[in-house]
């Protein structure tokens, strides 16, 4: 791959993204936001498109949408289990991105990043998906799997479609992969706020601070941390250096307690979204 195929998407392309203005205007207000996850599929795609809606008139700045996969090698049991769940269902990427299509139809406006492990994507030409994802609407994509030594491939093929690649810094990062992971990533760079799978409780003590700090400053693009985010305690201090909070596992269990009903669910989501937004104010 050349050179230019490693080259980021450019202002002139994203200048319609949805993300990208979304994390815009949040640092020219110096404001904060909350980033929800939840696993296309886990209850059926009716659900998951009731909750998309939710999730948008309730004032989420972003939703990360997960594609379900056998083997999620970042996820702890709660997601692991959620991907099995859509799986069961029948759950496919093509199914995923009508849905996702049939939500911007409905006038759904939130900024959502589409989160896939490599396989699917490779599996149906990584160009080609991308592409399909952009017309479908999504605005960002997260490989976890793909690490930022192969990133040209996810690079190049966001730049043509007009996507943000979205890549991870983790406490063990460098300050040298930071800055790369911060230049290579459109719309945010995902700091991860521990080392691990998701799930577990992240400690926002001085040492975190100071490394979401560190992040924020060496990072070109805006910041979301994820990993271990449940309450609005947790949004607060999450947010105290980054720009995006990601609440995932404890959305997910949320729902996953909720009646399979999309209007149950979406209910579930927008008033478990309401609390957590009380850590912003």
């Amino acid at each position: 791959m050349s050179a230019a195929d490693e080259t980021p998407p450019t202002d002139e392309l994203l200048a319609g993204n949805r993300l990208v203005r979304a994390t815009q205007a949040l640092r020219e207000r110096d404001a904060r936001g909350i980033a929800p996850y939840l696993t296309a599929g886990d209850g059926g795609l009716e659900s998951t498109l009731a909750v998309l809606h939710a999730l948008d008139q309730g004032g989420a700045h972003c939703i990360e949408l997960g594609l379900p996969f056998s083997d999620p090698i970042a996820d702890g049991p709660v997601l692991q289990a959620a991907s099995a769940r859509a799986l069961d269902t029948g759950t496919t990427l093509p199914e995923t991105l009508e849905m996702l299509r049939a939500f911007r139809a409905a006038g759904g406006g939130v900024p959502v990043a589409l989160m896939s492990y490599a396989n699917p994507l490779l599996r149906h030409g990584l160009d080609e998906t991308v592409e399909r994802a952009a017309a479908a609407g999504a605005d960002a994509l997260i490989v976890p799997d793909i690490p930022l030594e192969e990133g040209a491939l996810l690079v190049g093929a966001c730049a043509t479609a007009g996507v943000c690649p979205v890549f991870f810094a983790a406490p063990t990062s460098s300050d040298e992969r930071i800055r790369r992971a911060g230049a290579r990533s459109r719309g945010f760079l995902y700091v991860v706020g521990r080392t691990g799978v998701t799930g577990g409780g992240t400690t926002f003590d001085a040492h975190t601070q100071s490394f979401l700090a560190r992040a924020r400053g060496l990072s070109a693009a805006p910041i979301a941390v994820g990993f271990g985010i449940a309450t609005p305690a947790d949004v607060r201090a999450a947010t105290t250096h980054a720009d995006l909070a990601i609440v995932g596992t404890a959305l997910v269990r949320r729902l996953h307690r909720t009646e399979a009903a999309p209007d149950a669910r979406a209910g579930a989501a927008a008033a478990f979204l309401a609390e957590l937004q009380a850590g912003l104010a």
